[in-house]
């Protein structure tokens, strides 16, 4: 599992830093749940969304809770229990120090929304938002770590926070590709959509697996191919070749995976098979235990050391 910068997860006494055109919200009004921020109030934001922000807080003292659209997406709209991938800078008001960030650690962090896994003012501000949308916070104690502060990350428990987030994608439980259906192949695992759309696997009978990776398109993408070193975001099914046993699948956990992708974070099957391509696209891989967990398995999935396996991967994006 990705583990979540702790900038952002739900207090937690343990909590330990891991490293969230132009854009400026100069004197305008927020309104959100707690009131109304009045113009002056605001921190100045510059800089390209995608890029770590510039922030300038006002000699003001902070107003209420607030969450500003900076600059407004055009994507999909960020729904309560989404997996959310999105960069961010935060500070302390009080001295303008960055307690943290996801630009200088060069890949976004993820995480699901809106569900009470991170912390109050970041469910509350990005719920309803664009992915693309740069979105200032500006979170008072009780919307970020509440009375315990956070020593660890230098938080007081009466600082107000400062966030600027970069919503880079949003994703549902039932998020799949999209891509235009290539025909199948014969001999190969066939694959159907169940009702909820997760893949339903069959093994073909009588046909010997297959001894070196098989990569075969079953809809083909139209989004940007992935490059090696993004983080993948997908969804897959996992069963053993043969017996059609499922092993792992991110449809039954209720959200997408991320991970690295062609950097030796994840099998080597995946690796191979998922740099170059493209959004929106479902793949089968059928994977020979070289280029899956090796001649050890993985026991605790029930994989042998022989076991050739078949994943269907929906690429949903990269970043």
């Amino acid at each position: 599992m990705k583990r979540l910068s702790a900038a952002v997860i739900a207090v937690a006494a343990t909590a330990a830093l891991v490293g969230c055109g132009s854009s400026s919200s100069g004197p305008t009004s927020a309104t959100s749940g707690a009131g109304t921020t009045t113009a002056g109030q605001l921190p100045v934001v510059t800089g390209a969304v995608g890029k770590a922000p510039k922030v300038t807080l006002p000699s003001a003292t902070p107003g209420p809770y607030s969450a500003t659209v900076l600059k407004a997406g055009t994507g999909a709209t960020v729904a309560k229990g989404d997996l959310l991938v999105a960069n961010y800078l935060g500070e302390t008001w009080r001295d303008g120090k960055v307690f943290d960030q996801s630009y200088q650690r060069g890949a976004p962090v993820s995480f699901p929304i809106g569900v009470g896994q991170v912390i109050p003012g970041w469910d509350e501000g990005l719920v309803g938002k664009k992915v693309g949308s740069r979105v200032l916070l500006v979170l008072p104690p009780d919307k970020g770590y509440g009375s315990s502060g956070n020593a660890q990350a230098g938080i007081r428990p009466d600082d107000t926070l400062v966030f600027v987030v970069d919503v880079v994608g949003s994703y549902g439980a039932k998020s799949a590709a999209d891509g235009a259906k290539v025909a199948p192949v014969a001999g190969l695992p066939t694959v159907a959509s169940g009702s909820d759309g997760k893949p339903v696997i069959t093994m073909p009978k009588g046909v010997p697996a297959p001894t070196k990776l098989v990569v075969q398109p079953l809809l083909l993408g139209s989004g940007p191919a992935v490059k090696k070193g993004q983080t993948l975001i997908a969804q897959y099914v996992g069963a053993i070749y043969g017996s059609g046993k499922q092993f792992d699948a991110s449809w039954d956990r209720g959200q997408p995976a991320t991970f690295p992708i062609g950097v030796g974070r994840v099998i080597p099957g995946w690796d191979k098979a998922l740099v170059g391509q493209k959004a929106g696209s479902r793949v089968l891989l059928v994977i020979p235990p070289a280029d899956g967990y090796g001649s050890g398995g993985n026991p605790q999935a029930g994989i042998g050391g022989k076991d050739t396996l078949v994943f269907v991967v929906d690429v949903l994006g990269a970043t």
